[in-house]
């Protein structure tokens, strides 16, 4: 039989103690707590995400039915509207400018027009608008045709 070494010291060490596990449920509670306020917050930014998607995807179908109008249609007459959309129980502002180019500065022959579709009570980074531009040109023949 062997004896044991008088240098070394026996500890009588049964479990943890109350004060080391505190700690531990102090930690993990932080870090639960990180991880919850991290689900809240991708929750929004992906809410957000799909309101700013939606208001393209009107401001898109907007400027399709604008370039898809003759070009004496009176959606084309120059000027601002301003109009609020439902789109999947949403609330969405859409301005729409209408610019003939002789009144910004060009010939008579173009039209700028610009879309604007706002969320209305998302996240307020969502709330910024989505932009679309685009310029028209009417079907008038150009000093070229003489070539």
């Amino acid at each position: 039989m062997e004896q044991a070494n008088p240098d070394i010291k026996v500890e009588n060490s049964q479990g943890f103690s109350l004060l080391e596990t505190s700690i531990a449920l102090v930690i993990m509670m932080v870090v639960t707590l990180g991880t919850a306020s991290l689900y809240v917050y991708a929750t929004q930014y992906n809410a957000g995400s799909a309101d700013r998607a939606a208001a393209l995807a009107i401001a898109q179908q907007k400027m399709e039915r604008l370039r898809r109008s003759g070009s004496s249609d009176a959606l084309l007459t120059a000027g601002t509207t301003t109009e609020n959309v439902t789109y999947v129980n949403h609330q969405y502002m859409m301005t729409t400018t209408i610019c003939a180019t002789s009144t910004c500065g060009g010939s008579d022959t173009r039209k700028v027009i610009t879309v604007q579709v706002a969320p209305q009570g998302s996240s307020p980074w969502a709330n910024i608008a989505v932009t679309l531009v685009s310029e028209r040109a009417s079907t008038a023949v150009g000093p070229y045709a003489s070539y």
